[in-house]
């Protein structure tokens, strides 16, 4: 059997996954194209291009798949010429209605808009690059970074220079987050001694302790400005903001909990949320008119920090927020109102990942012993019947669920076509997944179909399949600001940690250990 195959797919400007090949590559050039229009959802015609190392890594037509190997990166042309737009991300097949998951686009390029100029485009760096201070600064740094590496001498900053390095850091840390972690603290006056070395302190474990302590008041401080000035960020936390009962400035604190970037964004330049909410009405009947995808998503867009605000602020009842939104609950917005709160494509990210994490879970499972290991055993058969590779996510996910000491059904849970209306007073409190599935059908024929329900409402239907909801499941806690389901605390704390890699330095000890395992 042919080794498994990785490979780097640019799908379009800041936008590329990986594909795995279980069975090496293909044979042929249009059966590689076949490969990615499925695993990638992708209906649009396009040709390929691959890196050529015999031309400086231009790339260059793929006629013939002798030109690539494992871990080569192919480049995506679309017929329609526009790479950035004309790809679906469902990472799934067999949509044959507008309401099926690989019809639409579901990353269309939300963060370049001029609308949103007062978004984040981007998280936490994985490296933080000190900024550059005034430059009567810099001189003084130079120097004194000269001196330092010919004699050791270190420097004691007066209070003007220490101020002026503070207030840029703190400048350049609101660039990605109002509210950092102590380890991102730590990050920065780690960066900024790494930087400048004449700035380490004598007699300190690390080198930077006093400076994480003063970035910390600085930031504080620089808070209280930003609030002063009217950043909803940190205004939504202020005394004035919260109900009479809530006496403290504690009570009901609201900031990012998972990785979001643009938690609580400010309003386009030049709105307000009167001109907001006159788009609103707007789009609710743009929302109903046929081939309007495009209005729709730009006025989405447009209006992206009122819904927001909206969400954080007054934290309305899903059937109220989905009346007053109702463009929002489709797979192709949701996805991108997920890209715009933490600058990451959902779907392909889930699914590459999940994929490039599949062989690692299964040999981790399989380690399983016990009735842990003998319910794992059980639900892994469907993935030996059938060729699906939703059917081998859904068990795959179903596994993990198990793995971390939680019951799948708790949040999926299935009924056979014949028994819905028995299981109606479910539906009307369930938070969760519900499959339906025909009596008799074969695992290949997929479920009837698949909704999601939160607070007893269906805001999702015709799903297509499980891994598919699950991903949607996860958009919906992040739209809508929701906490995850105690019951699935840990599943989904491994989909957004380990899968979609926000916030993946935090773990908790079960997660820390399972990502341990997966590393071996």
């Amino acid at each position: 059997m042919a080794a498994s195959v990785k490979l780097r797919i640019i799908l379009g400007e800041n936008d590329s996954q990986r594909l795995i090949l279980p069975d090496g590559l293909p044979a042929t050039v249009p059966e590689l194209v076949e490969h990615i229009k499925r695993q990638c959802g992708i209906q649009s015609d396009f040709r390929l291009q691959f890196m050529d190392a015999e031309f400086g890594n231009e790339f260059t037509n793929l006629t013939s798949v002798s030109e690539i190997e494992d871990k080569s990166t192919i480049k995506l042309i679309f017929d329609s010429g526009l790479p950035g737009t004309s790809h679906s991300t469902s990472a799934t097949s067999g949509c044959s209605d507008e309401s099926s998951l690989s019809c639409a686009s579901y990353d269309t390029d939300i963060l370049s808009s001029p609308d949103s100029a007062a978004s984040r485009s981007s998280g936490w760096p994985p490296v933080f690059h000190v900024p550059k201070f005034p430059y009567d600064c810099e001189l003084q740094l130079e120097k004194a970074n000269d001196a330092f590496k010919a004699t050791g001498s270190l420097l004691d900053p007066d209070i003007r220079l220490k101020t002026a390095i503070l207030d840029g850091l703190a400048e350049a840390i609101v660039q990605h987050k109002v509210y950092p972690t102590d380890s991102e603290f730590e990050e920065v006056a780690e960066a900024l001694v790494s930087s400048h070395p004449c700035l380490r302190e004598p007699g300190s474990a690390t080198g930077y302790g006093g400076w994480k302590v003063s970035l910390k008041y600085k930031l504080a401080n620089y808070r209280r400005k930003l609030k002063r000035l009217g950043c909803p960020e940190v205004e939504v936390n202020s005394l004035t903001n919260k109900p009479a009962e809530k006496s403290s400035p504690a009570c009901g604190v609201k900031k990012p909990r998972k990785a979001e970037v643009n938690y609580c964004p400010s309003y386009p330049s030049g709105e307000s949320a009167e001109t907001l909410e006159k788009i609103r009405e707007t789009l609710i009947l743009e929302a109903t008119k046929r081939n309007n995808e495009d209005t729709v998503a730009a006025m989405m867009t447009k209006t992206f920090a009122h819904r927001r605000q909206e969400v954080i602020r007054d934290a309305p009842m899903i059937a109220v927020f989905k009346t007053r939104w109702p463009a929002l609950f489709r797979v192709h917005e949701l996805c991108a109102e997920f890209k715009r709160i933490t600058t990451v494509g959902l779907l392909p990210k889930f699914f590459s990942e999940l994929d490039g994490y599949s062989s690692k879970l299964l040999q981790v499972f399989g380690k399983k012993g016990g009735a842990q290991g003998r319910k794992i055993k059980s639900i892994l058969i469907p993935m030996t019947q059938t060729d699906s590779i939703d059917v081998k996510r859904e068990c795959i996910l179903k596994a993990l669920s198990v793995y971390l000491n939680e019951e799948p059904d708790k949040v999926v849970k299935e009924r056979l076509d014949c028994d819905v209306d028995n299981g109606q007073a479910e539906m009307e409190t369930i938070f969760g997944v519900f499959v339906i599935r025909r009596e008799g059908a074969d695992l290949d024929d997929g479920p009837e179909d698949v909704i999601i329900i939160l607070e007893g409402v269906e805001v999702l239907n015709n799903l297509g399949n499980v891994p598919v909801a699950i991903a949607m499941l996860v958009a919906l806690v992040y739209a809508l600001n929701l906490s995850y389901p105690p019951e699935w605390k840990y599943t989904f704390e491994a989909l957004q940690k380990l899968i979609m890699g926000l916030d993946g330095q935090r773990l908790s000890k079960k997660l820390q250990v399972l990502k341990t395992l997966l590393a071996r």
